[in-house]
């Protein structure tokens, strides 16, 4: 299967279980780099499918740019985060900006009338959450769950599953390494910073 944007949309768009599936096979097994530089020209052509009345091609898209996401700040576990952590000419900034537009897509897409769109989503966004602990960023992770919290007051009880899982899902990730703590060890620190004064 080709690499480019218009292969992709072919086989996203076509409603074939088998082809789908292939695709979402097919960028997952590229390397990071790659993805990376797929990435925008790809991005911009799910959200025009996205638009799609068929709840399995909207489905379809959020999986495959769960799976398209670069997720280049893996190259900078172990080092310093910095740009040069990154591979190539690749910047903190611009890999934040991945993150973005796929935390507004996938907030679109937790408020879909198709439950099968709003269940991939759900999934989706753990990946996020884990590279936004990856890079310490506990602001974005608090970001996150501050906007899935008002998302979750927005929707009606059929669609609130979903963005409750979405929640829990970077929720996890943002009550690291404390909330992981076995129940009596946590109890015993916190009684040590209760007797502490802290």
């Amino acid at each position: 299967m080709d690499h480019t944007h218009e292969a992709f949309a072919d086989a996203l768009s076509s409603g074939n279980t088998e082809r789908v599936n292939r695709a979402i096979d097919e960028i997952e097994n590229t390397e990071l780099e790659e993805r990376a530089a797929l990435f925008d020209e790809c991005f911009d052509m799910c959200l025009d499918l996205y638009e799609a009345d068929d709840g399995y091609q909207r489905q379809s898209v959020i999986r495959f740019v769960a799976s398209l996401y670069p997720r280049l700040a893996y190259r900078t576990v172990g080092a310093d985060l910095t740009d040069e952590a990154l591979p190539g000419e690749w910047t903190l900034e611009e890999i934040a900006t991945h993150r973005e537009r796929l935390r507004d897509l996938y907030a679109d897409a937790l408020r879909d009338d198709d439950g099968r769109v709003r269940r991939a989503a759900a999934k989706a966004t753990k990946e996020l959450a884990l590279t936004a602990e990856m890079l310490e960023a506990e602001d974005e992770l608090w970001s996150m769950m501050d906007e899935l919290d008002t998302l979750a007051e927005e929707c009606a009880d059929s669609k609130r599953k979903h963005v409750e899982q979405a929640y829990e899902n970077v929720a996890f990730h943002a009550e690291k390494p404390f909330s992981l703590l076995p129940d009596g060890l946590r109890n015993a620190l916190e009684g040590d910073d209760h007797s502490s004064g802290r």
